[in-house]
């Protein structure tokens, strides 16, 4: 082929061989700064010759490919001599890898078969010739020196010498070829022509180029001179990095990474993701795996693990160094290096005295090798930074306990806990399969108290392993909190040992941070959490938690902002930490704790509607809120109690323990305004006895009756209307000895409300008029307007229903006024009531309605009500599935708030809706076990409207008593009743029920 711009073509479509090459990378090689004046069409007049040339047209196989934007040529790799020599190479390198000297001996004098003369020799292309051919010598020089330096190895020294003077009179600037020949010559005892190849070499340097021979040369010189025997018998291959002169560098292939772990787990994301990005090339960096994690998680087993999975791709070598981060004194870096030089083949009396010195003769040694260097145990950055390659070809995997995050480029490994299967596994090979799976629940539970950590699990597996009788049960029973620790110590493994040594590499701040931490076990953390528990309030120590693993990310919480959490042995170690410190200041720091958390909780229930009949909040104790929780507490007070609610209950329990009984009844009042299920009412009742007796055995018998208080308003919300009313005679009668008559507003107005749920409207006049006198003189709005409600639902049990109207609607107004959404939604549901019983089905509707679409009432109960009043209304209008499918719903969120009342109200409804639609069996089979359920409630009121029902379906029935079954439209259990007594007007469900 003798057109040149067609070779140019060719050339740079075979130097990209299977790969495109874009057209306007083309047209610039063959035509640089004169480019014709059709360009692309010149460009295919050329491609279209040198198709027709290589036979393209006339073969069924196609050579070249025409792709959107260039051209790409397909060729095989026995087809081209370059595709050939680079796949014999990377045999080359997998057998060095193996230590096979002899076949990649072989296979480098294959690849240099290949090479016949200058490359791309015939391509006039300035362009080629200044950018690929120097690559593509120097990829001939590479295998050129390596076969030599094998030969050398093997002893071949003599049969290489004719080869090597022939390679240094034509490339006398190749010092390295100089050096080989030196070496060889010297080996066959020829050295006066060992000292004249230098010579030579020396005067063409100085006479063409006025340059003296590189360092490396003259001190191999300096040993052919004095006759250095290392020089004579060491199997190993001369290098050319920068060392002291007085000695020679010669490369020594390093094999230390320390043996894998036979019975590692897991990690399988991890380790790929590692190794994928060990496997991308890099042209100018270092790749850094940086492994960082908790005490005892598997930092070391995994960089190991990794090392040995890549190691075949780093030829040259793997050195492996512990710098001792985590002990009592880390290993300079100065140290280090000499190390690691020595383990490379340096002589110790050509390594130099200064750090930076030793740095950058170990970062010239490994130019242009491929190392695998694994630092293990890093103290932090700065210990590592003067250990790193320079080369691209080289990796870096480091271990510590420190995140490393200032490290450029680092890819960031960060471990946590094994997840549970792999903690089983562990413990399986640990162990043994036998013994686990003749006790899994055991193991389990080891696995649990374990936190499975791989080194307390490893611990716990050898502790079991060194004792074969004892059960797994047995062991499980002994890693209890007080003795886990302990038991977790075995040789010299230990978990307290591990995490003593995190601990101690904290500066005194973060020291005192982390100890109080560990007073709050597994709650999360914010960084204001920390500072509140430090002594100098400084967030910025959580940084430092954080940086030293010692702090673990959890996620959002429900705010959407990070969290940390101390691992569970690690919160344990901690707290054993506090107990040693001063009782009182570990008492000031949780006491500004309790103080932040509780001024944040009033902050949340004094920006919610209160619930109806709940006490003002107690003041006192205000301290400087973190701002960042209270913007999100002022912006969303609902989801901020609610998701702290776990936090601020676990609290009431520190506070008792430390003797803050007060603090305890504030946080059980804020909690209590938004129960919302039956476990919630039986936890806030203990809390509030607790809360109770706490104050009472101080004398603070105001404190312990609001809690009693408090705990009649859940009863009430659990519907046990009997058990509230004699709570509350008990509290109103407390709250008028202690003159409190504010709370004795309260108090009455509640106890009248139940009153009137028990059938005795007399007397619930008379205690709402009490009430609101109360209320008036103590000139608490919320308080006079539960009072005026509890004087309309007396009202309307006594047959005022058009004053109970009146009333209510001045309920209704003031409750806007307010601002109470919940009182507001109250009053809507019983005008709607009232407005039913008038034969406003329009207005009871539209009042449902607007009730169940308020904003701000945020729970169930608020929800579950306005579906009660629009399930009559849907009854009213006879559209009884959808009555029965309101009804439904309601009750069974009742259900789910654990209101046996409210449950009830819906189920009698249910069963006049059956009778409605003409099914007075389900009517009759749905209220008798209904009515005991209000027996037991003590609701007569409600009680009695559900027998005039039941007489009512009784009679549709022509008085036939039906056999206990199962109901439709209801998951109540039918039990057995005694007769009711048959009371004449049916009355529709009206309740008048808590809200």
């Amino acid at each position: 082929m003798n057109a040149t711009k067609q070779r140019i073509i060719l050339a740079k479509l075979l130097l990209s061989a299977n790969q495109v090459v874009l057209a306007d990378e083309l047209t610039e090689l063959l035509w640089q700064d004169r480019m014709p004046r059709y360009t692309r069409a010149s460009l295919q007049t050329h491609m279209a010759r040198l198709r027709s040339a290589l036979g393209d047209y006339s073969s069924e196989r196609r050579i070249i490919h025409t792709t959107p934007g260039g051209y790409l040529i397909e060729v095989t790799v026995e087809e081209l001599d370059l595709l050939q020599h680079r796949a014999l190479m990377e045999r080359v390198a997998h057998a060095e890898a193996a230590g096979d000297l002899l076949t990649e001996l072989c296979l480098l004098q294959r690849g240099l078969e290949l090479w016949r003369g200058a490359p791309l020799a015939d391509v006039l292309s300035d362009s080629l010739q200044r950018d690929e051919v120097p690559q593509l010598t120097e990829e001939w020089f590479r295998a050129l020196h390596r076969r030599f330096d094998i030969e050398l190895t093997l002893g071949n020294h003599a049969q290489i010498v004719p080869d090597l003077r022939r390679l240094v009179l034509k490339y006398p600037l190749r010092e390295h070829l100089c050096g080989q020949l030196m070496v060889a010559l010297f080996r066959c005892g020829r050295q006066v022509e060992a000292l004249n190849a230098y010579a030579s070499v020396s005067a063409v340097l100085r006479r063409e180029y006025g340059l003296d021979a590189g360092d490396e040369l003259r001190r191999l010189h300096h040993a052919v001179l004095t006759g250095d025997p290392a020089l004579a018998t060491r199997p190993v291959r001369y290098d050319l990095a920068v060392e002291p002169l007085g000695a020679v560098a010669l490369w020594t292939v390093p094999r230390q990474l320390p043996g894998g772990a036979g019975d590692f787990v897991g990690r399988d994301a991890l380790l790929g993701a590692a190794d994928d990005f060990l496997a991308h090339e890099r042209p100018t960096a270092t790749a850094i795996v940086a492994v960082t994690g908790p005490p005892g998680v598997g930092k070391t087993a995994l960089a190991v693990q990794l090392a040995h999975r890549v190691q075949g791709r780093f030829p040259d070598g793997q050195l492996y160094a512990r710098l001792g981060g985590t002990g009592d004194r880390p290993r300079d870096a100065a140290e280090v290096l000499a190390e690691l030089l020595q383990a490379t083949g340096a002589s110790p009396s050509t390594i130099p005295d200064g750090p930076e010195q030793r740095a950058a003769m170990f970062r010239s040694r490994l130019a242009d090798r491929r190392v695998l260097l694994v630092l293990d145990d890093a103290l932090d950055a700065e210990q590592v930074r003067p250990l790193l390659p320079g080369s691209p070809g080289c990796a870096v995997v480091i271990t510590s306990r420190r995140l490393l995050s200032t490290l450029a480029g680092a890819f960031a490994v960060r471990l946590t806990s094994l997840e549970e299967p792999e903690s089983h596994r562990l413990l399986l090979n640990l162990v043994g399969v036998r013994r686990i799976t003749r006790e899994p629940e055991a193991a389990r539970r080891v696995a649990a108290a374990c936190g499975h950590l791989p080194l307390a699990l490893r611990i716990a597996g050898a502790r079991l392993a060194a004792q074969p009788a004892m059960s797994l049960t047995a062991f499980a029973d002994r890693l209890t909190d007080r003795r886990l620790l302990d038991e977790l110590e075995m040789g010299d493994l230990g978990m307290r040992r591990s995490l003593e040594r995190s601990y101690l590499a904290l500066d005194p701040p973060a020291r005192t941070a982390f100890r109080r931490l560990g007073l709050l076990r597994d709650a999360e953390i914010e960084p204001w959490t920390v500072a509140t528990l430090s002594d100098d309030g400084d967030e910025r120590t959580v940084d430092r938690l954080i940086e030293a693993s010692l702090l673990e990310p959890a996620g959002l919480n429900a705010m959407g902002d990070p969290v940390y959490r101390l691992h569970p042995l690690s919160a344990l170690y901690a707290a054993d930490l506090a107990e040693q410190e001063s009782p009182a200041a570990v008492k000031a720091a949780m006491g500004r704790y309790v103080d932040a958390l509780l001024g944040l909780a009033v902050r949340a229930m004094t920006r919610l509607p209160r619930a109806v009949g709940q006490l003002p909040p107690e003041t006192g104790g205000e301290v400087a809120l973190p701002t960042p929780a209270t913007a999100h507490v002022e912006a969303r007070p609902w989801r901020w109690l609610a998701a702290e609610r776990a936090r601020l209950l676990g609290l009431v329990r520190q506070c008792h323990a430390y003797g803050w009984y007060g603090r305890a009844a504030r946080l059980v009042e804020a909690v209590a305004s938004l129960a919302r299920h039956r476990d919630d009412l039986t936890e806030l009742a203990h809390s509030a006895v607790t809360v109770r007796e706490a104050g009472w055995d101080h004398g603070d018998e105001l404190t312990g009756w609001r809690a009693e208080y408090a705990r009649a308003t859940l009863m009430i919300r659990g519907g046990r209307i009997g058990e509230s009313h004699g709570l509350l005679a008990r509290c109103a009668a407390a709250f008028r000895r202690l003159r409190a008559h504010r709370e004795l507003a309260y108090a009455l107005a509640a106890q009248s409300h139940i009153t009137t749920l028990r059938a005795a409207p007399e007397e619930a006049l008379e205690l709402s008029r009490q009430a609101l006198d109360l209320a008036r003189s103590a000139d608490d709005a919320h308080a006079e307007t539960l009072a005026l409600a509890a004087v309309a639902d007396t009202l309307l049990a006594l047959g005022h229903g058009s004053q109970a109207q009146g009333v209510y609607e001045e309920v209704l107004g003031r409750s806007r006024d307010l601002g109470e959404t919940r009182f507001e939604a109250v009053a809507l549901h019983r005008l709607g009531w009232c407005r039913l019983r008038d034969g406003d089905v329009e207005t009871a509707h539209a009042l449902a309605r607007e009730a169940r679409d308020l904003p701000g009432v945020g729970d169930r109960y608020g929800e579950a009500r306005p579906l009660e009043l629009l399930g009559a209304v849907a009854l009213r209008r006879e559209r009884h599935a959808d009555a029965m499918g309101l009804a439904e719903t309601g009750r069974r969120i009742f259900a789910r708030l654990g209101d046996a009342y409210g449950e009830a109200e819906l189920a009698c409804l249910q069963a006049e809706i059956h009778l409605a639609a003409g099914r007075p069996r389900d009517a009759v089979n749905l209220l008798r076990p209904t009515l005991v359920r209000l027996d037991d409630l003590g609701a007569a009121q409600a009680r009695g409207q559900g027998a005039r029902l039941l007489a009512r379906a009784r009679a549709a029935l022509g008085g036939y008593q039906p056999p206990p079954v199962a109901c439709q439209g209801s998951g109540l259990q039918v039990a057995a009743v005694l007769p009711d007594p048959v009371l004449p007007d049916p009355v529709l469900v009206d309740p008048c029920g808590a809200a």
